[in-house]
């Protein structure tokens, strides 16, 4: 298993979850912990990371809507003409992402982060959609508001692995809902 394939592998647990996959039982029921917490370490982005963590746990219902209407107008979202022959047969067509830019902004940064075996990275960003998951913001469909956090996350903590426009473009719908980051 190469560096990148581990990274990848890392990312789609949870920090407990690995710890306790690795033998590292940290003692405490996975249940127990708060979101967000000891995901990111003492590096100098750090802070930054867990403050956005924490922010993203503390959002609104009006913070969360407006994110999640932010992003998924960002995404381009195509709805394909209804397919009546993939109706009958009990299937649902699909929604496209028409946003290119986006698309291969998010796709590079999470390559570059796995390539540069920045877990923590990835580990935060994923960190910050649960955590407007577990906010008060009670929605129904937050997952604009989770995918606008997770992206935004993610760009900060690889800063320096992305070019200007693919970090403007991942932290748009922060920057515009929720302020500067």
């Amino acid at each position: 298993m190469d560096d990148v394939d581990r990274v990848r592998r890392r990312a789609a647990m949870c920090g407990r979850c690995e710890r306790e996959a690795g033998g590292q039982e940290d003692g405490r029921d996975h249940a127990d912990a708060s979101v967000g917490e000891g995901i990111v370490t003492d590096h100098p982005a750090s802070a930054a990371l867990q403050a956005m963590i924490e922010r993203a746990g503390q959002i609104s219902a009006e913070e969360a809507e407006a994110l999640d209407v932010t992003w998924k107008a960002d995404e381009g979202i195509l709805l394909p003409e209804p397919s009546a022959s993939l109706a009958i047969q009990g299937g649902a067509d699909g929604r496209m992402v028409t946003n290119a830019d986006l698309v291969a902004a998010w796709q590079h940064a999470l390559e570059a982060a796995g390539a540069a075996g920045r877990v923590e990275e990835i580990e935060a960003a994923q960190e910050a959609g649960r955590a407007v998951r577990h906010s008060d913001a009670h929605l129904r469909d937050r997952g604009g508001a989770e995918e606008a956090v997770r992206s935004a996350v993610l760009a900060t903590g690889v800063r320096d692995l992305v070019s200007d426009d693919e970090f403007a473009t991942l932290t748009a719908a922060w920057r515009k809902v929720l302020g500067e980051i």
